[in-house]
């Protein structure tokens, strides 16, 4: 027996992916998502990212997000409130 997944999914060339939607606000925010080598020491620099990833891949607010991308101007002064890296971008 063949079971089809009958939920809508935008085409792969569509999907922005977690990393890619951290990435986008913190442009919009006028920063780079990257932290520089003269900003930050190794390895807390990298590490930072990295848990800032994480947290962006296992977010539930992944289709909120991409409405938010699609509707926010270009550039923002303050992250949106359900990011789940809010706090870390105001700081950085």
């Amino acid at each position: 027996m063949m079971h089809w997944n009958h939920k809508r999914t935008a085409p792969a060339a569509a999907q922005i992916f977690p990393a890619q939607q951290l990435a986008e606000v913190s442009a919009r925010l006028g920063r780079d998502p990257a932290p520089s080598p003269r900003a930050a020491s190794w390895p807390a620099g990298v590490s930072l990212l990295a848990q800032m990833v994480d947290a962006c891949q296992r977010c539930d607010a992944e289709e909120v997000c991409s409405d938010w991308l699609a509707r926010a101007p270009k550039k923002i002064a303050t992250p949106p409130a359900f990011c789940p890296n809010a706090d870390a971008l105001k700081r950085s």
